[in-house]
This record gives structure tokens, sequence and C-alpha cells, in this order.
């Protein structure tokens, strides 16, 4: 069950998207928390709703998640 205490900040497509984007954000010293369907997972599904998964990190930590993923989704990622 999710949190009042998380708050969402991507909505990846499927198990390997969310893995990535999970380690990327858990690179930064971010705790993160994946809720996804098991069936999405069991069937490699990434298109459908069951193939969502919605990827959490604490709310004190949210709005730096989301200047990671900006950064993320503009490529503006230091070696």
């Amino acid at each position: 069950m999710k949190s009042d205490r998380l708050t969402l900040v991507w909505k990846a497509s499927g198990y390997l998207d969310a893995q990535l984007i999970k380690n990327y954000l858990e690179s930064f010293g971010l705790q993160v928390y994946i809720f996804e369907e098991s069936l999405g997972v069991a069937y490699g599904l990434t298109t459908t709703p069951l193939g969502e998964v919605e990827i959490y990190v604490p709310n004190e930590n949210a709005k730096e998640a989301e200047k990671y993923m900006e950064d993320y989704l503009n490529e503006n990622l230091d070696d």
C-alpha cells in the first residue's frame, strides 16, 4: 500500500525501465520505491496499465527527484 509520505515522480513503461530510473535516482542518494502489478512483471508487459510501474520517493526528496528527472529527460547529465 502506498503511503501519504511518498510522492510519485515517474511512471515507467515496464520493469526494466523502472529499474533504470530507480538506479539513476538512487545514484544521487535518494530512497526510491517502486509499485507494479505482478502480472506485468510475469508477462513482461510494458505498454498497458498492467505494465506500468510507479516510482515514488519520500515527500521531502520529491523536488530533488523531479529536478533529476527533468535533467534526465533533457539529457543534462554530468559525466
